[in-house]
């Protein structure tokens, strides 16, 4: 039985209560035929009396007998052909005392409880065998007068078996007439049961179908590659060869979402799909594991080289404008690639490896990178954190210190930037680049910049109740520069501290400029109309234009301390600190070196005309309750 179908089993099992129904019908249908033609019978056996011998006796006749003229004209009368068409058999008379008063026989088959019965008014029958040949007798009271009590009983015996071949012949038609109805009924049931279960069959599969692919591209979904990757693992451990994993992101897709809408977003993810498919031979796997990110499975490869070409030829065919309504649409991918069983033999580990890979592609803009172990800042150590990280902040976890701006002409400082550290309560105290990455990575960096303006703000606030007046800056992320309401939250913590906008400085990067310009100047300008300073950090590492930053809200510049460091040492350095100054004095913006470590460099930039420096030359970053005791201490432009 488990191994037939759903509707081969109901068949088996339904005929079975079909077939109990029939016996049971049966059965009842039989006994009603047999009961139908014993009562016509008796209705016939009485009629016949009432008309036909009931008129040619009397009352007196059954108490005294009849003479010998009457019992000739009755048995005239019953023994005739007319009288129930010849069929008596036999028959006899019998008065209220139940004594026979005329009979062709003297027993006939007589029952003193139906005489009884008849006697009280109802025609009443019995069946009896007599030489091997059953008869039916029935018995009719007779009654003389309109509600008067029988006189007597007639009893008249006929054959049974011309009744029997009647209820045979009727039965036999009944139960044909059943049997095609039960038959009827099972088939409609049948019908109705395959036809539900060929829907059941077809849902399960749209079912499983779904279950296991995407419903925008129709390709195979995380599961089903999963599934894949895990099969082809196993494979290539078996046959001793290798295969790769890939993950592939579009480049700035959000940006197609953001300007023309989703439904043209979705199309081009439809179109990247059919290129993907159709550059990837038939054993290979193309899934889409969600939003703009694709994976591909090669399960069988030569060597690394061939999952590169493989790499390009994917990238190659992303490279023909895409064409949505008339519109052409530039679309580039950055791919990461993981081999097995060289970077592992599980399926998530291959799958956030070569997910590293594809990250690392698209920072360095190099369109395909192979997973390195040595370039994976994803450890399980610093992947721990990212559970902890809530909590922190939950828990103020995260503390600020704060390095002073010199000002290079008066060598003192109103300006404290706030770095944040995390004083973990197992490992201690993690430095900004530990956690910060994983901050941006996981979308905790808004809620983490708050903290750290909430409590900077708060600082501003006891220093200013000190009589210490400083202006603290903050650095954002990029992610910041994309929440519209970002603004309204600064204003909300400075209102909260009662701190003027004049006291904070935020500082963000070129490359925070880049995911969405348009919205990130929007959320700048309105910083600016709150009077919030705004600063360029790390400046001439990222890829903004001249003409992009003449048009920026910011009041200074800092140089990244990659150039400043190295200024003594490398003319080019000294180069693009220099012109760096000139570009900010020529822009009206204050100029901030950064990573100042050395009484040379201090005194280069005050040659140069810097306006600012932040090194550990002047001071390291400093807790909180250091800060009034150290401005005590500074000396104007120290060393001279």
């Amino acid at each position: 039985m488990r191994k037939l179908s759903l509707i081969t089993k109901f068949g088996v099992i339904s005929i079975v209560p079909i077939l109990l129904l029939g016996l049971v019908l049966a059965q009842i249908l039989t006994r009603f035929v047999r009961d139908r033609a014993i009562t016509s019978t008796k209705r016939s056996i009485q009629v016949g009396a009432s008309i036909g011998i009931q008129p040619h006796i009397s009352a007196d006749e059954l108490a005294s007998g009849f003479s010998n003229a009457e019992r000739r004209e009755l048995e005239t009368i019953l023994g005739g052909q007319s009288f129930l068409e010849g069929t008596v058999q036999e028959y006899a008379i019998f008065n209220r005392d139940l004594v026979q008063v005329y009979g062709a026989s003297d027993d006939i088959g007589s029952d003193r409880v139906d005489l009884e019965t008849a006697l009280e008014g109802r025609t009443t029958s019995s069946l009896f065998t007599r030489d091997e040949t059953e008869y039916l007798s029935v018995f009719v009271p007779l009654r003389f007068g309109t509600g008067a009590p029988p006189a007597g009983v007639l009893e008249i015996s006929v054959p049974y078996e011309p009744i029997a071949k009647a209820i045979r012949t009727d039965a036999r038609q009944l139960l044909l007439v059943l049997l095609a109805g039960l038959a009827l009924l099972w088939l409609a049931l049948f019908r109705i049961v395959a036809d539900a279960s060929s829907k059941l069959r077809k849902q399960a599969k749209t079912n499983e179908y779904h279950a296991l692919h995407d419903g925008l591209t129709s390709l195979p979904n995380r599961g089903l590659f999963r599934d894949r990757v895990a099969q082809a693992i196993a494979l290539g451990s078996r046959e001793n060869h290798i295969g790769a994993v890939m993950l592939m992101d579009l480049d700035r897709f959000k940006e197609i979402n953001d300007t023309l809408g989703h439904h043209k977003g979705d199309i081009v993810l439809q179109h990247v799909a059919q290129r993907l498919q159709h550059s990837l031979r038939e054993t290979d796997t193309v899934a889409r594991l969600g939003g703009d990110e694709f994976a591909l499975l090669l399960p069988n490869i030569p060597g690394p080289a061939a999952a590169l070409n493989v790499a390009e030829k994917v990238r190659e065919s992303l490279h023909q404008p895409f064409v949505i309504e008339g519109m052409a649409l530039d679309v580039h991918a950055s791919i990461g690639i993981a081999f097995f069983p060289g970077h592992g033999e599980d399926v998530d580990l291959l799958i956030q490896r070569a997910d590293v890979a594809m990250y690392l592609a698209k920072a360095a803009h190099t369109g395909c990178e192979i997973y390195a172990a040595e370039r994976d800042q994803y450890s399980p150590n610093r992947l721990a954190l990212v559970a902890d990280m809530r909590r922190a902040i939950e828990h103020e976890e995260f503390v600020l210190f704060y390095q002073p701006k010199v000002d290079l002409q008066t060598g003192e400082s109103h300006i404290m930037e706030a770095l944040v550290r995390w004083d973990h309560p197992l490992r201690g105290m993690i430095p900004p680049n530990e956690f910060i990455p994983l901050a941006e990575h996981t979308g905790l960096i808004e809620a983490l910049t708050l903290y750290v303006l909430d409590k900077a703000l708060k600082q501003v606030s006891t220093w200013r109740d000190q009589d210490v007046d400083l202006t603290v800056a903050v650095n954002l992320s990029p992610r910041n520069l994309l929440d519209l309401h970002f603004p309204e939250h600064v204003q909300k913590l400075l209102t909260k501290h009662r701190v003027p906008p004049g006291c904070l400085q935020l500082e963000i990067t070129e490359s925070t400029l880049v995911a969405d310009p348009t919205r990130a100047m929007g959320i700048l300008g309105r910083l600016n109309q709150m009077r919030v300073e705004m600063s360029i950090d790390d400046f001439g590492t990222g890829y903004s234009s001249l003409a992009h930053l003449r048009k920026l809200p910011v009041q200074e510049l800092k140089i990244d301390k990659s150039f400043v460091m190295n200024m003594e040492n490398d003319e080019s350095d000294a180069v693009i600190v220099r012109s760096t100054i000139d570009l900010g004095r020529n822009l009206g913006l204050r100029v901030v070196a950064e990573g100042v470590e050395t009484a040379e460099v201090y005194r280069r930039l005050i040659t140069l005309g810097c306006d600012y420096a932040q090194g550990y030359f002047r001071s390291h970053p400093m807790p909180a309750h250091e800060v009034p005791r150290w401005l005590s201490l500074a000396r104007p432009r120290w060393p001279l």
